[in-house]
């Protein structure tokens, strides 16, 4: 006879999974749930030693190989169940292998308890900016961008994983994540423009950041660079992905006013550099 349940009378068997952390992965654009699955893990190194594993897409070592996924549920939601000794913080990977979206590492922290803590604690939605293959409007006002390090005829490398922002008087109207190649899809709220007639274009500011020099990739972990955004307590500044990662800057020639025009994507653009 079990004498240790906590719901159930005695003669039951009880077994009890808490939630520890959920996860709802969100659109930054859209202002929504993700409907196309991304792939949520628990951070760490991807690979067994000296092991390369190859994903299907881009010939590109597998970004997330052997690390356990946190499971995903037909809402779109995911779910982290443990016992109640886990430990805090949790890291976490979010990676879309079709490029919709641009990844993101995140640690969380959990409640002292578990057992007795509010749900709300352990809740997150996290925002996913659009990556290059994202679905985007054909009236969408934005730009694709790339941003690299160096000067383009001197030892040019992509500046992986930079932040963007796009103002207009000061206020920032388009945000983006940048992903591994240096390139970004820069995309303006539908507000951009203001009150009253639309302008025929709008000119921005647009501002590149990132750290403060090109970061070693360790073999087989082509995430292994992208910065962890850590969350210590709430409220939860880190999950919209507008606060810039520790250590991020820009520089001189990573910020110039450009002309966008409405309801076009503006591509083949000059790049942006940083520099050491």
């Amino acid at each position: 006879m079990n004498t240790a349940n906590a719901f159930l009378p005695s003669v039951y068997s009880e077994r009890i999974q808490r939630l520890v952390l959920g996860i709802e992965p969100t659109d930054a654009q859209r202002r929504a749930r993700i409907a196309h699955p991304v792939q949520v893990v628990v951070d760490g190194p991807p690979h067994l030693a000296g092991e390369t594993v190859v994903s299907g897409f881009d010939g590109l070592p597998d970004p997330i190989g052997r690390l356990a996924a946190i499971p995903r549920h037909n809402s779109c939601r995911h779910a982290l169940v443990f016992p109640p000794a886990v430990k805090t913080p949790v890291a976490i990977r979010l990676f879309d292998v079709q490029r919709r979206f641009a990844p993101r590492r995140i640690s969380y922290p959990l409640p002292a308890t578990i057992e007795t803590a509010p749900p709300p604690s352990r809740v997150r939605r996290p925002a996913l900016f659009p990556g290059a293959a994202y679905d985007i409007s054909p009236t969408a006002t934005g730009l694709r961008g790339r941003v690299t390090w160096g000067k383009p005829t001197t030892g040019e490398v992509p500046a992986r994983w930079v932040r963007v922002t796009a103002s207009i008087n000061g206020h920032v109207v388009g945000r983006a994540h940048g992903d591994d190649r240096g390139e970004f899809v820069l995309l303006l709220q539908n507000e951009a423009g203001g009150l009253g007639d639309l302008p025929s274009s709008l000119v921005a500011q647009v501002t590149v950041f990132g750290p403060g020099g090109p970061q070693p990739v360790l073999p087989g972990d082509p995430l292994g660079d992208l910065p962890v955004e850590i969350l210590t307590a709430d409220p939860d500044d880190v999950s919209s992905g507008e606060k810039l990662p520790a250590g991020y800057a820009a520089t001189a020639l990573s910020a110039r006013a450009v002309t966008f025009e409405l309801g076009t994507l503006l591509t083949g653009q000059d790049k942006f550099f940083f520099h050491v």
